[in-house]
């Protein structure tokens, strides 16, 4: 969901220049797989002989078998196919979290404020499905108990999504923490005992979470390869109004080199530590988003028990919460506005603004008010500058090249009044430079604002010399 997420990083270079990147995501399992493990499918798209086309996923020797005309298996979907075009490894993802410790302290529910947002949240009839595409949820949890939907198991292919891991138990324990009763969860099962699953699976369960009502898709796994068939699903989502919500990865490495982790259009979350510091687990990079809690965050496990486990995977599924309880309040909220809300309220930790590591900073929804401001625009304040020579030309650079959809909006201001000014967008260099057209006046305050969509807005005093 990072249409036009291009949040600031502000660094002043001699006092005289901005910088703005945006933002990326991922996770690790217990058992530490090989990331780099080859895959044993292939995703082909099968012409039938009424010319009908469909995706399938099909091992690696049957579509070797089905191309040297070998193929003896007559169930197979390649058995009778008029054509068979390769399109991609069916690449495996897997859950985003360290190994179950002893049971400690939950201390991320208080620590991003949700005890103040129930008591604001105006819950009447409304009802809001979060999916948990995972390894499955143990619905029997008695702590989970009239929390659950109808959902389904892509593994087994049947309608009882149960976990026979312990990750969608915890993950979907995090969700009903911190919502109320008529937050629901879909279960998914797309992942394995051992935390595993295909991306043709991953893709089913998030065509059927959309296709049965959910409102937000928490996708707490990554892998390495990127995936135009995972992307174009996540789209289907994304065009649905559906929010996704996704973990940055355990790797300590950089989200661009996973995914959902590295997808511009997600929310991309990364996990910190009882102290508000970055986990020393977690993946960091241009695609973060926002950040939450992830070290030793106790939920449900299977058979009715509650454990402490670590990972990006703890801390999606507190933003998916958050999510939620903002859709709750507002039924009308679109995924623009859902995603505006998560980065306004932040405790902005790290670099000024938007940073790798935080994001726009750890969610904390304490003061929450459902029309923040009453309708007026709120933003971050910059350091001021003085003696600012009377022919600055400003310089806002940001850490990606610029595109056709992000929206920046540049405003100069003396008092009230608007100062006309000319900008120019050089993709190449990933700036914008902002020109007076008539020149600053000498001793004078003036006021610079930058306020981008589906991000924050920021605003700079600044005083010129003689």
């Amino acid at each position: 969901m990072k249409k036009a997420i291009i949040s600031i990083w502000i660094i002043f270079l001699t006092g005289l220049f901005l910088t703005v990147p945006t933002l990326d995501l991922a996770l690790a399992t217990s058992g530490n797989p090989d990331v780099n493990e080859e895959t044993d499918r292939m995703l082909v798209k099968v012409t039938d002989n009424e010319g009908n086309e469909f995706v399938e996923s099909v091992s690696r020797e049957e579509l070797g078998q089905a191309n040297e005309d070998f193929l003896a298996d007559e169930s197979s979907v390649l058995y009778e196919a008029q054509e068979v075009e390769a399109l991609e490894p069916d690449f495996r993802r897997y859950i985003a979290v360290q190994p179950v410790s002893i049971e400690t302290m939950s201390w991320g529910t208080e620590r991003i404020g949700i005890t103040e947002l129930k008591n604001k949240t105006a819950i009447g009839n409304e009802r809001v499905i979060v999916a948990v595409i995972d390894t499955g949820v143990d619905y029997t949890h008695p702590f989970l108990k009239g929390r659950m939907v109808q959902g389904y198991d892509f593994v087994a292919d049947d309608t009882e999504p149960m976990d026979v891991h312990f990750h969608g138990t915890h993950v979907a324990g995090i969700i009903a923490d911190t919502t109320p009763a008529n937050v629901k969860i879909m279960p998914i099962r797309v992942m394995d005992e051992e935390g595993r699953g295909y991306d043709s699976d991953i893709a089913k369960g998030i065509r059927y979470a959309v296709d049965n009502g959910a409102d937000i898709i928490n996708l707490s796994f990554v892998g390495q390869g990127y995936s135009q068939y995972l992307a174009d699903t996540i789209q289907y989502a994304l065009s649905n109004n559906v929010l996704v919500i996704a973990a940055a990865g355990n790797e300590q490495a950089d989200t661009s080199d996973y995914y959902p982790a590295s997808e511009q259009k997600i929310i991309v979350v990364s996990a910190t530590d009882r102290n508000d510091r970055i986990a020393q687990f977690s993946n960091t990079g241009s695609s973060i988003d926002v950040s939450a809690p992830g070290v030793d965050i106790v939920s449900t496990i299977p058979q009715q028990k509650f454990g402490s486990a670590s990972g990006t995977s703890m801390a999606a599924p507190y933003v998916s919460g958050v999510a939620a309880m903002l859709k709750l309040d507002d039924s009308k909220r679109e995924i623009a506005e859902l995603e505006r809300l998560l980065k306004i309220y932040v405790d902005d930790l790290g670099t000024i603004g938007w940073d790798p590591l935080y994001g726009e900073g750890i969610v904390n929804v304490t003061e929450y008010t459902s029309s923040p401001g009453n309708g007026a625009m709120e933003f971050i304040q910059l350091p001021e500058l003085h003696d600012v020579p009377l022919d600055k030309i400003w310089s806002i650079k940001f850490n990606r090249e610029l595109l056709e959809q992000d929206i920046v909006n540049v405003k100069l201001l003396q008092g009230t009044n608007e100062i006309p000014i000319q900008t120019a967008v050089n993709p190449q260099n990933k700036e914008i430079t902002v020109t007076p057209r008539s020149g600053f006046k000498p001793n004078r305050a003036y006021r610079l604002l930058i306020m981008i969509e589906n991000g924050s807005n920021y605003e700079m005093v600044f005083t010129t010399g003689d």
